[in-house]
């Protein structure tokens, strides 16, 4: 084992051993060879809980944001919807206090103005609310800004992509999915919300002593199963890498299935936010959207770490999770913890950047 991979294994051991995470499970590959495959830990925060593995299954949280507005592009590409059309178009009632003016393209690229989480959410999960309320509270919320004028991450825009989505097809979010990208891609251990098999293999995700024995928590049946397009979906280590690599080969899996057109893959991870003509310099030099995939930009700045190449895209997600890749490289890298990302986001930077220094020459 080279020392790269015994430094990365260190650092999350030692977080384990802290008692900031639970468990942790990373993954590296370089162009389909898989480098590093390990887990460590305990399903549970006890240590008598049993040791995780790596068919281990993760609530991922945001990195589900990747997966739907993936899957949304497959509607472009067969030609349903155009991502400059109005999300009103589709969802009349979206129109309500000036909204009319918003895009699929705003909502994919965190340009349009809306609140991250929807007004009234944490009332909504302590009532195990159906999703239908969370949709009618976008529709109700006023824009923060003008769209296409700012970034600022924005969950409330994605439930809405969700929802055009199983307007337009008559089917759920989820089993669009997992028809038109899980299956396909061979993410047998993937699923927006609960599956049954995926008990007894689920890490329990981290939660405050004040949700610990609430029915709405992560952990919830409520939540597990709600299967939030903005943050509900379940996988493991695998299977994100499964995803990532059917990015690097232009939309084809490993088994040599067209999951995505070649153009698709070419638009999803385009910088479109710097092409959005209204958008203020100072927004423009923050950050970079693909349609969905967050990307790295000249100088390292972001999520994934300094070291990680300019035009690596991924994303990370709340409960401890964090996934890039690099096409010039073929590096794919994915690290899943149960630490909550806003404690342990410089443990999983760090992770990428020593994997990144390593392989991204």
């Amino acid at each position: 084992m080279s020392d790269f991979k015994e430094v990365i294994i260190r650092r999350l051991q030692d977080r384990i051993d802290a008692g900031a995470m639970s468990a942790a499970a990373v993954r590296i590959e370089r162009r389909g060879e898989v480098l590093l495959d390990w887990a460590g830990g305990t399903y549970e925060f006890d240590k008598t809980s049993p040791a995780i593995d790596t068919d281990s299954i993760f609530l991922v949280a945001s990195i589900t944001k990747p997966m739907v507005t993936s899957c949304f592009a497959k509607l472009v590409e067969q030609g349903l919807v155009d991502a400059d059309d109005y999300v009103a178009e589709y969802v009349p009632d979206f129109a309500a206090h000036g909204k009319d003016k918003v895009t699929l393209r705003h909502c994919l690229t965190h340009t349009s103005g809306l609140p991250d989480m929807v007004p009234g959410d944490v009332d909504f999960r302590k009532q195990n609310a159906p999703m239908s309320e969370y949709v009618t509270a976008a529709c109700n919320a006023r824009l923060l800004f003008e769209p296409g004028t700012q970034i600022k991450y924005q969950s409330a825009g994605i439930l809405m992509l969700a929802e055009v989505a199983e307007r337009i097809t008559s089917k759920s979010i989820r089993h669009q999915l997992a028809d038109q990208v899980f299956c396909p891609a061979g993410m047998k251990s993937t699923h927006l919300g609960w599956r049954s098999d995926f008990e007894g293999r689920r890490v329990d995700a981290k939660v405050s002593d004040a949700e610990a024995t609430s029915d709405w928590n992560h952990n919830s049946d409520y939540w597990k199963d709600f299967g939030a397009p903005w943050g509900g979906a379940h996988t493991n280590t695998a299977d994100i890498a499964r995803l990532l690599q059917v990015m690097l080969e232009g939309g084809v899996s490993a088994s040599g299935e067209r999951v995505f057109e070649p153009g698709t893959v070419r638009t999803l991870l385009t910088d479109n936010t710097n092409a959005e003509p209204n958008l203020s310099t100072a927004s423009r030099l923050q950050e970079s959207w693909g349609l969905g995939w967050r990307l790295q930009r000249d100088g390292g700045t972001g999520w994934y770490g300094s070291a990680v190449p300019a035009g690596a895209y991924g994303h990370g997600g709340a409960t401890g999770t964090l996934t890039w890749a690099d096409p010039a490289s073929g590096v794919v890298f994915v690290v899943l913890t149960n630490g909550l990302l806003d404690a342990e986001g410089s443990t999983l930077k760090a992770c990428g950047n020593i994997a990144a220094s390593a392989l991204c020459g």
